[in-house]
């Protein structure tokens, strides 16, 4: 019965981080969701149980927190390769539980050496320190960072301009274990008015603030010059279509005839979503590309407009220069093969971006340089049959009146401090291209159309948003959504955004919180080196 308890615990985590995680409305649940496993933690310790014990109840409460909110990822390639992308997605939230399970390991081994005090202070450090990790290495998958989980709410969020999303993790921790001490520690204190006002401040002040900055920072009062962009959701289904190249010619028919409907004289910007030009373009050859001579055509008759678009492309080299790099079968040289975004004009002119936050076993298999020797059995899971290619700095597009724009592609818009790159750059604007039908009608294009309002706070830029098969949308500057479009389908939305310029907190000084978390972690689990074990860890 003790073990059933214990795994009531694990599962009320998850369902409370659920019940709290973008798209249902719940937020609040997430100050509450560690009480639980600090609970169950407390308990196992004084039951005298091994610390593997209380790992294992983690593992289980994260992974099914994992299942729960990302269990979409294994609804993926239909037909012969269902069961794999199944497993597929199973196996991705079994790996990101047990990677979760590491800053409880760290905190197990300083609460056991420094005493209960220093245990909780270090756990939200290590657990952002984590979560910085899975932002950087070549394994990233940050979906379910904390601070990702208020993305629906950007009335509440509005201080992620000065902290980006670490600071929403850091209030999550800190108000999960203001609560789990105040009311559920076996050494709790009489409590004294001064503490229910610390307390409820803790929870209530970044709440009041983030109002208050919301209140004033009205994007509709705002003198900056204005842009008049256009979004076109072709709504081209992924599977059966986009990718059957004797469907090319009706498919660029089909985002020039939406263009048509909302274009005019004035419009500054055309933007079409990720791989709308699917068939791959030799980048040596583009000026000669017949879809790129006929986009160009059609851009004489809207000759202020820029377009932005996804294309799939080629590059050519005579010897290998990349680690990506892949030698043609008859030994004539070498290819990167990439997810690209281009703006194009009338003219002759057109500038380029290589998409570099890969997605892991879709796109690209993690340090290719060592692990290339993986590519044929991520096949077998619907990935690619070779890893794409990236570039190290980010570019931003810029207009003849010096606007820039960010060519932020899919998964990218998921990474704050990345995104801050373009900014720094220049960008003006930020264009979400995507392509987010992959995985059906579910929360996952709903999250992921969410999270970009994450990058319009952090950076105080407008959005476009131009999904293939998904939600299209604009997003003003304090993370308003507006004209979103119906999932699957073709739709076209119009509207006039500001040219914005100043930089945030946030953008100058990027992951600060996690730096900061990065250097104290170490500091603390260093300590722990040279302390015996305390005889009562929960003093």
């Amino acid at each position: 019965m003790q073990h059933l308890k214990y795994f009531t615990y694990s599962l009320l985590f998850a369902a409370l981080m659920w019940l709290g995680w973008t798209p249902r409305p719940f937020f609040f649940t997430l100050l509450i969701a560690f009480v639980p496993l600090l609970i169950l933690e407390n308990e196992l310790h004084r039951k005298n149980k091994s610390a593997w014990w209380i790992l294992f109840y983690n593992y289980i409460a994260f992974l099914f927190w994992n299942l729960f909110c990302t269990w979409w990822i294994g609804n993926t390639y239909y037909g012969t390769q269902e069961i794999s992308s199944v497993t597929a997605g199973i196996m991705v939230c079994a790996v990101n539980a047990l990677l979760m399970c590491l800053p409880v390991f760290l905190f197990l081994r300083t609460k056991r050496k420094l005493g209960l005090k220093s245990g909780l202070v270090s756990l939200p450090l290590y657990w952002i320190c984590f979560e910085w990790v899975h932002l950087n290495w070549d394994l990233a998958f940050p979906w379910l960072n904390l601070g990702n989980g208020l993305a629906q709410y950007p009335q509440l969020i509005q201080w992620y301009e000065y902290t980006g999303t670490f600071g929403g993790s850091l209030w999550i921790w800190l108000c999960n274990i203001s609560i789990y001490v105040f009311f559920f520690s076996e050494h709790r204190q009489p409590k004294k008015f001064s503490k229910w006002i610390y307390t409820s401040a803790l929870i209530l002040l970044p709440l009041f603030l983030s109002q208050v900055i919301y209140s004033f920072n009205n994007p509709a009062f705002t003198k900056a010059r204005k842009k008049n962009i256009v979004v076109v959701q072709p709504n081209i289904d992924p599977y059966n279509t986009k990718f059957d190249f004797s469907t090319l010619g009706n498919q660029l028919d089909e985002l020039l005839k939406l263009s048509a409907e909302k274009a005019d004289a004035n419009t500054d910007y055309i933007v079409w979503p990720e791989t709308a030009i699917p068939q791959g373009i030799w980048l040596n050859e583009i000026d000669s590309n017949k879809t790129i001579l006929k986009i160009r055509n059609f851009l004489r008759t809207y000759p202020k407009a820029k377009l932005v678009t996804g294309i799939s492309a080629y590059k050519y080299y005579e010897t290998k220069p990349t680690v990506t790099a892949r030698r043609f079968s008859d030994g004539s040289g070498y290819y990167d093969s990439y997810n690209s975004a281009v703006q194009l004009d009338s003219t002759n002119k057109y500038q380029l971006y290589h998409k570099s936050k890969l997605v892991i076993g879709v796109e690209s298999v993690p340090y290719p340089a060592i692990f290339h020797y993986m590519e044929p059995l991520l096949v077998k899971f619907g990935g690619i049959s070779v890893s794409l290619g990236s570039q190290k700095k980010r570019n931003v597009f810029f207009a003849d009146d010096s606007t820039g724009v960010a060519p932020v592609i899919c998964y990218e818009s998921v990474f704050g401090e990345y995104c801050n790159e373009y900014v720094h750059r220049g960008a003006n604007f930020i264009f979400i291209v995507t392509n987010d039908g992959w995985w059906g009608n579910s929360a996952g294009h709903i999250q992921h159309e969410h999270y970009a309002v994450l990058r319009a706070i952090e950076t105080r830029r407008c959005i476009a948003r131009s999904a293939n098969t998904g939600t299209s949308c604009f997003i003003n500057s304090r993370g308003d959504i507006s004209d979103e479009t119906v999932y699957w389908k073709p739709a076209v939305i119009k509207a006039t955004l500001p040219v914005l310029g100043k930089e945030t907190f946030y953008v100058k000084h990027g992951d600060y919180i996690a730096h900061f978390a990065l250097i104290l972690s170490a500091l603390i689990y260093i300590s722990t080196f040279f302390f015996k074990k305390r005889n009562d860890a929960t003093e």
